[in-house]
């Protein structure tokens, strides 16, 4: 083996090594991306039922109740 295949061979190794590890990186990013989607669905969630409460009070007819009455403070 003369010595222009041995550095071909490194050059593929080296190039080889980083091809697997990108690979091996990525699949961690994919893992971390799934519990990042959790993460952001439970916190829709909990937003959609703070959404829900608030349309509650605001459409509940004590609310307009009291809305009215803090306009007629503000006016003295």
């Amino acid at each position: 083996m003369n010595p222009f295949e041995i550095v071909v061979i490194i050059v593929a190794l080296g190039i080889l090594g980083g091809v697997v590890k990108q690979y091996f990186d990525s699949r961690g990013d994919i893992e971390a991306s799934g519990k990042e989607r959790q993460r952001m669905q439970a916190r829709i969630d909990e937003m959609e039922n703070r959404i829900r409460v608030l349309e509650r009070i605001v459409t509940d007819d004590n609310y307009d109740l009291k809305r009215q009455f803090r306009d007629l403070d503000d006016k003295k």
